[in-house]
């Protein structure tokens, strides 16, 4: 385990039992020092545990990602509004006709009209 994950395990262990500590003594009033230790104890391995997961995944997602280079950048780059054929959101509409005939549910495109209020 590296620097990293021993200070996240050290830090996650004293925290857990500086905090069972203060809790036993505002509820009790005196501490018991064996459960704080298997506290700490638990915490621990659960807190290195963690880290040893967190670390794998992130090493296994790196190996299965592509490499991106000079080549092959705008297939793995980030997409703006009308890339890949997707008209942007900005974009004018291209037929009001046929806009107009695929809203209907009926196939009268008098009914589609816009009324005096703007309302269909």
């Amino acid at each position: 385990m590296d620097r990293r994950g021993i200070a996240e395990v050290g830090g996650l262990s004293l925290a857990g039992g500086g905090l069972a500590t203060a809790i036993q003594q505002v509820i009790a009033g005196s501490v018991d020092w064996v459960p704080v230790v298997g506290l700490v104890a638990c915490v621990g391995i659960a807190a290195a545990a963690n880290y040893r997961a967190r670390t794998k995944h992130a090493a296994q997602v790196a190996a299965a990602a592509p490499a991106v280079t000079e080549d092959n950048y705008e297939r793995h780059g980030p997409r703006a509004a009308g890339d890949g054929g997707v008209p942007p959101a900005d974009a004018p509409p291209t037929d009001g006709d046929a806009a107009d005939a695929a809203s209907s549910t009926d196939g009268d495109a008098a009914d589609d009209a816009l009324s005096a209020d703007g309302d269909r």
